[in-house]
């Protein structure tokens, strides 16, 4: 049954989906095939676009293959049609399609095939020839179109995606030139009025007095002001310590002074006292030679 079913393939004028009629001649069957490879090969060569373009060109087998009668006798005609049987269709359908009955003969009267009868067979066989070459042609076409649609499907999901990414953009655009035009409107409005105004430290935005500068930071800034607030009380913890740690020092310097100051002012004292008790030594010492001068 495979090899049946490898020479049922191996005969079949479809290649790569595309139909290439054996070409008929005075040279034989092998000319013929090599016709049809030849065309193949050409075929192949062709660009995409011809699988979608009108029919290509079409022509009838020749018949030049001898009826199969023991494997025809073989098939129950009913069991095919009541099972549905397409499996035993299709490997009988290159036999039935391209077998040729001109010189068929009864075996039993020797007599040849009805003229009439074989116009019927003739005629059903070009028709499933044309059909297979009809089957074979719209799947091709099936599957470009196929192709297409799903390059389409991608282009379509890429616009939609790059609609999304701009349509955020532009609405983002929109913000930002709202915010501007506000903000310059507010600049405006003050430079005619010529006052003083308070700018926000985490926005670009201007007010006219303090109370609603806090209530901007209080309603749009809630977590950098805290952060700032946070900041800032670090920073005067901080001074806070220093001028701790410097009163400390200054204490300390001030004591070290007054310490200073003290033995000073005692060793100042000593020392006056030493040279008061040095001059009055020295005048007792001059009133003794005064006293033994006026002896003399």
């Amino acid at each position: 049954m495979q090899a049946e079913a490898a020479d049922w393939f191996s005969s079949m004028p479809f290649q790569k989906h595309v139909y290439y009629p054996l070409a008929s001649g005075p040279e034989g069957p092998d000319v013929a095939v090599a016709a049809a490879a030849a065309g193949a090969a050409s075929m192949a060569c062709a660009p995409p676009s011809a699988a979608s373009g009108p029919l290509p060109f079409f022509q009838f087998r020749p018949r030049l293959e001898s009826v199969d009668w023991r494997r025809l006798s073989a098939i129950d005609v009913d069991k095919v049609a009541g099972a549905v049987d397409v499996l035993t269709l299709q490997e009988n359908i290159m036999n039935i399609t391209f077998c040729k009955l001109e010189d068929e003969k009864c075996p039993h009267c020797q007599s040849g095939v009805d003229p009439v009868l074989l116009k019927l067979i003739r005629l059903a066989q070009f028709t499933i020839e044309y059909l297979l070459h009809s089957q074979e042609f719209l799947t091709s076409q099936l599957h470009t179109l196929e192709e297409r649609l799903r390059l389409s499907h991608c282009d379509g999901e890429q616009s939609k995606k790059l609609l999304t990414k701009q349509a955020g953009e532009i609405k983002m655009l929109k913000e930002e030139c709202k915010r501007r035009k506000k903000m310059i409107s507010t600049q405006q409005l003050m430079i005619e009025a010529k006052a003083n105004y308070y700018q926000c430290h985490f926005c670009d935005k201007a007010f006219m007095n303090q109370a609603f500068l806090q209530s901007h930071i209080q309603r749009r800034h809630t977590e950098e002001n805290s952060h700032f607030e946070y900041q800032k009380n670090a920073q005067i913890e901080k001074l806070r310590s220093e001028i701790v740690v410097l009163k400390e020092e200054l204490q300390l310097t001030r004591s070290e002074l007054e310490a200073a100051h003290h033995a000073s002012a005692v060793r100042f004292s000593k020392e006056y006292e030493m040279q008061k008790t040095k001059e009055e030594d020295f005048l007792k010492l001059f009133d003794r030679w005064k006293k033994k001068k006026k002896k003399k």
